[in-house]
């Protein structure tokens, strides 16, 4: 696991130097303490911060090179059958210098060129470069779990695995106003863009391919083309099947050369990630678990239940609110995009608990959106009973909007049940954008596209559609918020959910079986109930959830925030009524919970800005001292002492 960089131009003379690759390196820092290398050649620099978790020896380093220098690599992820594949090479005369899963990447490309990605089970962003034909080769995992961002700029294309990295290099840091209404309506823009003008993400399942200065992307794996062409097996027998898969993808996430543990919600997914990890490791597995104050969202006593069972080895912690503030600010700025999901800061407080036992961490992120786990897909279940129940709902209109019944009344309101499915993972909604003076236009054009193609897979049934289209966009969100997340505290995060083997297996199962049964989940349950505590099969679990909206009336430092938002730059410079988002805040303060999924975008994205484009912006904390503004406030004391510095 790292942080990869690098840039090249079809200019061999172009002034490239050395400063500028140090500093898009060690903006990474956190990414890999353990080692930092580079590669710096006419037209070309490659830049790597190892965190060392298979093969702990020098011969790890990056950029890794062939024995006549001609390929080099910079990588980042885990390829859990890199031994299988390694052998494999040997039989056929290659000689490794080192045991690492890098160099079996390498040597497979060198062999075997982009064909070589559909070998590779695991998680991995990677950029080859062939020095013989000038070529640079880019390419990302099947679902997204590693993150890699590009730009081009100057004539020049700049990649790395944190966008913040790229602005480091001189490409320009400026805030895509177009974004607005996809940032507010679900939190993340999906696709390729970001919310940075020119910086561009390469796609899950993509590689890209630039030569002498044009590039071109290609899609390597597509669910949907994997299903079309017959590629998956049909499964015969699917809860035996389920369990010995999942079984596999959780040993193969073992793979480590350094202690590793169990992220423990207290949940259905975490909780079988867990016993699968004990029951095959035994004993004493490294458990991390969340408390809270409030007991409506404390699950620790479920959790607890887990642990009793397998004999873990516990470790809790709670987050007071009065750190909120702060972590928001640091958080944001590791995120690099704002932040999207309640849990995001309780997940990095917990990385940080573990770093000094563990170095990588298991997940249960996935599970929701390929079994079909989340509340808002119920509805999608009987589409005749939808368009029955809305003069019902009618009724309710006007009233206070903060439960889940009222969440379906406006889901009702959207029209078709085509935008049910759309808007499914939405807690903010275009016409609620009204009362801030924003103009919403309802296009999505990627969004669009995967729900085209989730219907091709799965017509007339809307729940499918729905847990297909997060898989392609929501899922992607969760998957960059636990990676940027568990990178600040420079540990790796593995999600067994997402072997691939699961992830097509699963998409060929039929509905019938699939989403049978009225507690959900019930491939799962039936696989591997027999592993967990009985409360833990029966609990209704609502997710990670977290009581900012209690948080953002009651603290005083986050509350004069939320005050403020209407006076903030970026909201003063956006196409909001800033007399309305005034109103709307009040409302909120007042009580008013129907307004506090948007109070919280908005003071999500207004501190993401400052942390890029404020005039407390950290990005020149990681510029040399000399170069480094005069100014320095409390603020910007503070955050900097949390944030890693050049070495």
């Amino acid at each position: 696991m790292c942080g990869i960089c690098g840039f090249v131009h079809r200019d061999q003379r172009y002034p490239f130097d050395l400063d500028r690759l140090m500093a898009m390196r060690d903006v990474l820092e956190h990414r890999g303490p353990d080692d930092a290398g580079y590669h710096l050649a006419p037209g070309i620099g490659l830049a790597s911060r190892r965190l060392a978790i298979v093969d702990l020896s020098p011969r790890g380093h990056m950029p890794m090179t062939t024995p006549e220098k001609r390929f080099w690599i910079v990588y980042n992820g885990e390829v859990y059958n890199f031994k299988e594949l390694r052998a494999e090479m040997e039989l056929k005369g290659v000689i490794f210098q080192s045991d690492t899963d890098t160099e079996v990447i390498l040597r497979l490309y060198e062999n075997y060129g982009p064909g070589m990605l559909e070998r590779l089970n695991g998680m991995f962003a990677f950029a080859i470069w062939d020095e013989k034909l000038r070529t640079v080769f880019l390419a990302r995992d099947r679902m997204g779990v590693k993150p890699l961002y590009y730009a081009l700029y100057q004539d020049a294309l700049y990649f790395a695995s944190e966008a913040k990295a790229l602005f480091m290099a001189g490409v320009d840091a400026e805030f895509d106003q177009r974004t607005w209404e996809e940032l507010l309506c679900f939190r993340y823009v999906a696709g390729e863009r970001t919310p940075f003008t020119g910086v561009r993400r390469l796609l899950p399942g993509h590689y890209l391919r630039w030569e002498n200065g044009r590039i071109r992307t290609t899609c390597w794996w597509n669910l949907r083309d994997r299903l079309s062409a017959g590629a998956v097996r049909e499964i015969q027998h699917p809860v035996e099947w389920f369990q010995t898969t999942f079984d596999s993808a959780v040993s193969a996430r073992r793979l480590s050369d350094v202690p590793l543990g169990v992220f423990l919600s207290g949940g259905l997914d975490s909780s079988s990630v867990a016993a699968t990890v004990a029951l095959q490791a035994g004993a004493g597995v490294a458990s991390y678990t969340m408390g809270f104050h409030e007991p409506v969202f404390d699950e620790r006593h479920l959790a607890r239940l887990v642990v009793n069972r397998w004999n873990l080895e516990p470790h809790e912690i709670t987050l007071s609110p009065n750190e909120l503030l702060t972590r928001l600010h640091k958080g944001s700025w590791y995120n690099d995009e704002p932040l999207a999901h309640a849990s995001d800061l309780h997940l990095w407080a917990l990385a940080e608990h573990a770093k000094p036992r563990v170095s990588v961490l298991l997940s249960g992120e996935g599970a929701d959106e390929l079994l079909g786990g989340y509340v808002r897909y119920e509805p999608l279940r009987y589409p005749l009973l939808i368009n029955g129940a809305r003069p019902f709902f009618r009724l309710l209109k006007g009233r206070p909007r903060f439960s889940r019944l009222d969440k379906f009344g406006r889901f009702l309101e959207l029209g078709s049940i085509r935008k049910f499915v759309l808007f499914n993972a939405c807690e903010v909604f275009p016409g609620d954008l009204l009362p801030l003076g924003l103009q919403a236009r309802g296009e999505f054009e990627f969004r669009e596209e995967v729900l085209e193609e989730a219907e091709t897979l799965y017509p007339r049934d809307m729940k499918r559609q729905a847990m297909h289209s997060d898989q392609r966009t929501f899922l992607c969100s969760l998957l960059d918020r636990n990676d940027k997340m568990t990178m600040a505290a420079s540990i790796e995060c593995r999600t067994p959910f997402l072997d691939h083997r699961l992830v097509e297996g699963i998409a060929r199962l039929p509905s019938s079986l699939l989403l049978t049964g009225r507690q959900g989940k019930y491939l799962l349950r039936q696989a591997l109930g027999a592993r967990l505590p009985a409360p833990i099969l029966s609990e209704r679990k609502w997710g990670f959830a977290v009581p900012w909206y209690r948080y953002m009336r009651e603290f005083p430092d986050l509350t004069a925030v939320v005050r403020g938002l209407s006076r903030h730059q970026v909201i003063r410079e956006g196409p909001f009524d800033t007399i309305g988002v005034q109103a709307v805040v009040q409302r909120f303060l007042n009580g008013d919970d129907g307004c506090g999924a948007v109070v919280k975008r908005l003071l999500m994205i207004s501190v993401w800005h400052d942390a890029f484009f404020g005039p407390h912006k950290l990005l020149p904390l990681f510029l040399p001292a000399a170069q480094q503004p005069a100014f320095v406030d409390p603020l910007r004391a503070e955050l900097a002492a949390g944030l890693p510095h050049q070495s």
